[in-house]
This record gives C-alpha cells, sequence and structure tokens, in this order.
C-alpha cells in the first residue's frame, strides 16, 4: 500500500492508475476505515489518497459531485472508474478477489448478515450521539444495539460473526467498536463494568483486536479521544 496526503486546495489530480486501486479517504474516517479492513483482508493492491474534507479539490468534486467518501478508483480497460458507499465497495471487493470469501455461502446467513449491519446503523447514531455530547457514556442505543449484537454471538455459538475466522460483518461494524473503546479514557471504571453485560460481545472485541487485518489499520483509544474531543472541529471529516 502506498499513501497521498495532501492539505491544500488546487493541487492536481494523481495520474491515472496502473496495476492498483486508489482509496479516497479522510483520516479517521470510519467508512474509509471499513473499506481499508477489507482492502487488506483480500490481499488487494491499492494506494490512499488522503483528503482534507474543509479543502476538497476541484477535480475530485467533478469526478465526485455528491462529495461521497470514501471512493473506490478502479483500473479498467475502458478507464479508471469510480465505486461509492463503503457497503457496495466491500462487496465489490469480495466478488472481485474471491480467496478469502468474507461473505457466506450460505444465501440466507448473508442476507441475515446484512440485516445486522443495517441494525448496526443504530450503533453508529447512538456513538455520534455520544462523542457530541462530552462522551456521556450510557447512551440507551449504544446498550439496545450491542445486547442485539451480543445475543447473535451467543446464538451463531462461535467466535466471530464470521464463524471461526472474521467475516464480512465482523469487519463492517469493528470501525465503530474500536472508537467506543475511547471511552475508556472518559470513565476506565464505567466502561469496564458493563462487559459482564454483554460477555460475548467482550470476547470478541478482544479477539478482534488480536486479528492482523484489524492491527493493521488500528487506532489507539487516545488517539480517538484526542481527536474526538474536538469532534465539532473534525465534524467533516466525521460525517461525510
Amino acid at each position: 500500500m502506498s499513501f497521498y496526503q495532501h492539505k491544500t486546495a488546487g493541487f492536481n489530480a494523481p495520474p491515472p492508475l496502473n496495476n492498483q486501486m486508489r482509496l479516497y479517504h479522510v483520516d479517521m474516517n470510519p467508512y474509509g476505515h471499513r473499506v481499508m479492513l477489507i482492502l487488506e483482508a483480500k490481499k488487494a493492491k491499492y494506494e490512499v489518497y488522503q483528503l482534507d474534507p474543509l479543502h476538497l479539490p476541484e477535480w475530485f468534486r467533478e469526478k465526485n459531485p455528491r462529495l461521497k467518501i470514501p471512493v473506490l478508483e478502479i483500473p479498467t480497460d475502458q478507464g479508471d472508474k469510480y465505486l461509492f458507499e463503503s457497503v457496495v465497495i466491500c462487496d465489490y471487493l469480495d466478488e472481485r478477489f474471491p480467496r478469502n470469501p468474507l461473505h457466506s455461502k450460505d444465501p440466507y446467513i448473508k442476507a441475515q448478515d446484512r440485516l445486522l449491519i443495517e441494525r448496526f446503523n443504530e450503533l453508529i447514531k447512538g456513538s455520534l450521539e455520544c462523542f457530541d455530547t462530552n462522551f456521556a457514556f450510557g447512551s440507551e442505543q449504544i446498550i439496545q444495539t450491542l445486547d442485539v449484537f451480543e445475543k447473535e454471538l451467543a446464538a451463531r455459538g462461535s467466535n466471530y460473526f464470521g464463524g471461526q475466522r472474521p467475516g464480512m460483518l465482523d469487519y463492517m461494524i469493528w470501525p465503530w467498536v474500536e472508537r467506543l473503546y475511547l471511552l475508556r479514557c472518559v470513565n476506565e471504571h464505567k466502561f469496564d463494568e458493563k462487559r459482564p453485560m454483554f460477555p460475548n460481545f467482550a470476547d470478541w472485541g478482544d479477539q478482534m483486536q488480536l486479528d492482523d487485518v484489524v492491527k493493521k489499520q488500528s487506532r489507539s483509544p487516545s488517539e480517538y479521544f484526542d481527536y474526538y474531543r474536538n469532534a465539532r472541529a473534525h465534524s467533516m471529516g466525521y460525517y461525510l
């Protein structure tokens, strides 16, 4: 993986792609984090082009009028193509690189996983609310959503939602779970006392942190805390 970073407006567009994909990403954005996990899991060749959401270049606006981030640029015989929406991008990567399949081969389980990804959107909303109110831990929305996933892990009887190794659902929800650990920086005792409420989910989180793919893209709780402590200043980078 190679990495480009630009912080000023008006710079030239990057050169056409050769034999690797390009991910346009905003630092600390969980949706881009989600895509990078899948790229790493698939051992795909890619580079990251980091954008400043407050100074998006004109060429990027022209290629992406909806200003969606992340964006995956893909080389094809007909020229470079663009994909938007992290869920769509991740599904594309799983189909394009059949090695190490992340979706279940069982259509019903795959559909259930899709529903759980949608359900997890409630946790995303809850965590946003939590981080925007001085990290007030205990959001009822977060607790309710974690309970759904706690019961799902118990029902599946496996270490991961994907079975004995992380699958698509595991990687798709991980970026937000990783960010929840920043709450330990606010009140470690209050955070840890929630663990007995979700023993399966807590163990799952411990195992995910040991996964090689997760470790390559991980940030520490203190890094997230420092970032979201100034969440309003970084709001564009988060909400995109």
